[in-house]
């Protein structure tokens, strides 16, 4: 054979598998930009030794994304060599995650350079044993940003100078240092577009914390610290469609009607008066879920959910079962009943029994046996279930579907309140039960109990799990 030919015929077919290879630089530089915007800027740096097509695309890449947890290697003066070297164009997302070996007074400046090329994104997580990150001013009055978030050691400061987050939508504030409850009131009142606000806090100086947000949709609080009494929250939204609260202890409350709310939790707060919470958004609300005790919590029995269509309610608290009487008493459209209990590492051994019914809309328990436990006023538990006089009207004639969690047949109460359900629900499409025991002849006895009870449905469908 010609050596040359054998020579031009490799050199041909190493060509084409190059070619092959190499597509993705044949890419537009606006995909080849979005691709390297989805991965971490230091190896988007290190992707300028791919080629002489790769050379420079990392100078216009519209996102710095840093953090010190990903290569501990890298010094922060990386950031600082980045924003030097790349292009004047638009740096349009910033995210931060830098360690006590950061100058604190590099990182406002690095988001003053970001507030000067068009942010529209920023998230800020620094840790310092040095002392809070303080944001600069430029950031209070940035006309392009929509979404923020501050993490941990970030103080707080807001000047007190007209400012205007118009642009800013998403708002994620987790346990970050307020200067006082001023600079709290000034921050929500400069975000006249503010549509989604989380708020994550411990221990902070600001004892009345002050939301007035006219276009607020969605808020989340999640508080693990002790009011005593004297810490309280002041909110007043009236778009509100979503509402979350969960962890506070003793806190106080002050809340304006919702009339546009949807959605609310209701989590993990203890030696609250409840009703200044439930009241406000009773009228309006359609999905409610609860995680409280009547003994830990001043909760009003007069409080009627004339719009709630959806209920979970869990089972892990105290005298849990005297609650669910009483909402099912005041919520006359009911749907859809789910009790659930936070249960994490359960391994699952499921074998599913069904028998025919007949046709309802949705209930779903999850079931947790306590011992009787003093309240914080000293009055003791009661373990047993009592029979309202009344049957609940949504039982009579809304109720479409039941689910019932880890159900244990084998305790009286969880046996009678499944039982109560089942023998007063007229329109029960499905009632499905799961249980956390797996001794199978148990599982059998307990699905015998419920089979051969009379049930006002008799054409629901029934699941045992």
């Amino acid at each position: 054979m010609n050596p040359n030919f054998s020579r031009r015929h490799s050199n041909k077919k190493r060509r084409r598998v190059d070619e092959k290879a190499d597509k993705i630089s044949d890419l537009p530089d606006a995909l080849l930009l979005l691709i390297l915007s989805l991965i971490p800027t230091v190896d988007v740096v290190r992707t300028c030794v791919l080629s002489k097509r790769w050379t420079s695309l990392w100078e216009h890449v519209p996102k710095l994304d840093y953090s010190y947890k990903t290569d501990k290697k890298m010094s922060h003066q990386f950031v600082h060599r980045f924003l030097i070297s790349r292009k004047p164009c638009l740096l349009e997302s910033m995210r931060l995650i830098v360690g006590s070996d950061c100058e604190a007074i590099n990182v406002p400046i690095w988001i003053k350079y970001a507030v000067e090329h068009g942010l529209r994104e920023l998230e800020l997580d620094p840790y310092s044993e040095k002392g809070n990150i303080r944001l600069p001013t430029s950031i209070y009055a940035c006309k392009t940003l929509e979404v923020l978030t501050l993490k941990y050691c970030v103080h707080v400061d807001v000047p007190n100078t007209p400012l205007c987050f118009k642009s800013l939508k998403i708002l994620n504030l987790q346990l970050v240092h307020f200067k006082n409850a001023e600079s709290v009131r000034r921050l929500f009142s400069s975000c006249p577009n503010l549509e989604k606000l989380d708020v994550k806090r411990y221990v902070d100086n600001v004892v009345n914390f002050t939301i007035e947000v006219p276009s607020l949709k969605s808020l989340t609080i999640h508080d693990c610290s002790d009011g005593d009494g004297r810490r309280g929250y002041v909110i007043n939204a009236p778009s509100l469609k979503y509402f979350s609260i969960k962890g506070m202890k003793d806190y106080e409350f002050s809340i304006e009607n919702m009339p546009e709310l949807r959605e609310a939790k209701i989590i993990d707060v203890f030696d609250i008066n409840t009703e200044k919470i439930l009241r406000p958004l009773a009228s309006s609300v359609k999905r409610l879920s609860l995680s409280l005790s009547p003994l830990e919590t001043r909760y009003a029995d007069s409080i009627v959910f004339s719009q709630l269509v959806y209920l979970e309610l869990s089972t892990s608290k105290i005298e849990w079962w005297n609650l669910l009487m009483v909402l099912l008493l005041n919520s006359s459209k009911l749907q859809v009943l789910k009790l659930t209990r936070d249960v994490r590492n359960l391994l699952k051994l499921c074998v599913t029994f069904w028998v025919n019914f007949d046709e309802s809309k949705t209930l779903v328990f999850l079931i947790c046996s306590q011992e009787p436990k003093k309240s914080h006023t000293g009055r003791m538990s009661n373990p047993q279930f009592y029979k309202p006089v009344n049957v609940p009207p949504c039982l009579l004639f809304c109720l479409q579907r039941l689910e019932w969690e880890r159900y244990n047949g084998l305790h009286d109460e969880e046996r009678q309140i499944a039982m109560y359900i089942l023998t007063n629900a007229k329109h029960l499409k499905e009632a499905r039960f799961s249980t956390k025991n797996s001794d199978m002849k148990e599982k059998f006895e307990m699905l015998k109990v419920l089979a051969r009870e009379p049930r006002a449905s008799p054409s629901c469908q029934f699941f045992f799990e």
